[in-house]
C-alpha cells in the first residue's frame, strides 16, 4: 500500500511520521495507552494548553495543509504500515489545534467519500488503539480546550477579561 501512493501523500506520510518521533521521546512511543488518558504529565498538558496556533504547532500545520483524501490515504498507510506511531500521534502529539483541525479534516472528508468507506477507514483508524475510548477521549478533550482557548481569547481581547487573573470589579 506504501507503493501505491502518490508521491505528495508518501512526503506528507513521511513528514507526519518524523514530526511525531521528533516531538516524543523514544520512551513516551512505547507508554501503555492506558497511562495516557489519565496519566498525561504536566510538561505535555501545558503544551497543549498554550498552543492555539499553527504557526508554532508543525503538526496541525501539515494536517491543516493536507486535502481530506490526502488525510484518508496517509491516515490508512500509517494505521497499517506505523500503528504505534499513529497512536503516538493521536495521544501524545496533537495540541488542541491540532484536534480541532483533524476532526474538521474528517468531517470534510466524510462529505466526499461513501458510507461503507467511512466506516471502513474509521474501523482501521480506531482499530490501531488498545482502547478506542481513549483516542476518542483525546480527541473530544483538545476540541473542548481548544475551544476554551478560542473563548478565552476573545474574553482578553475584546472584553479585557482575564478568566485565569483576578476578577475586575465594576462600578
Amino acid at each position: 500500500m506504501l507503493q501505491d501512493l502518490e508521491p505528495c501523500a508518501s512526503q506528507s506520510l513521511s513528514e507526519l511520521i518524523s514530526l511525531v518521533h521528533n516531538r516524543l521521546k523514544p520512551s513516551k512511543l512505547m507508554e501503555s495507552t492506558d497511562n495516557s488518558s489519565a496519566g498525561e504529565n504536566e510538561e505535555t498538558n501545558k503544551r497543549k494548553e498554550d498552543s492555539c496556533s499553527t504557526s508554532d504547532d508543525p503538526v496541525a500545520n501539515l494536517i491543516l495543509t493536507l486535502h481530506p483524501l490526502r488525510i484518508h490515504s496517509v491516515f490508512l498507510a500509517m494505521a497499517n504500515h506505523f500503528p504505534r506511531t499513529l497512536e503516538a500521534l493521536v495521544l501524545h502529539a496533537l495540541t488542541p489545534v491540532g484536534s480541532e483541525i483533524l476532526t474538521r479534516k474528517f468531517e470534510e472528508m466524510d462529505q466526499l467519500i461513501s458510507g461503507d468507506d467511512q466506516n471502513q477507514f474509521y474501523q482501521i483508524f480506531y482499530g490501531v488503539f488498545d482502547d478506542q475510548s481513549a483516542a476518542m477521549d483525546v480527541l473530544l478533550n483538545g476540541k473542548e480546550l481548544f475551544a476554551r482557548q478560542a473563548f478565552e481569547n476573545v474574553l482578553g481581547q475584546y472584553l479585557g477579561n482575564n478568566p485565569d487573573g483576578p476578577k475586575q470589579q465594576t462600578k
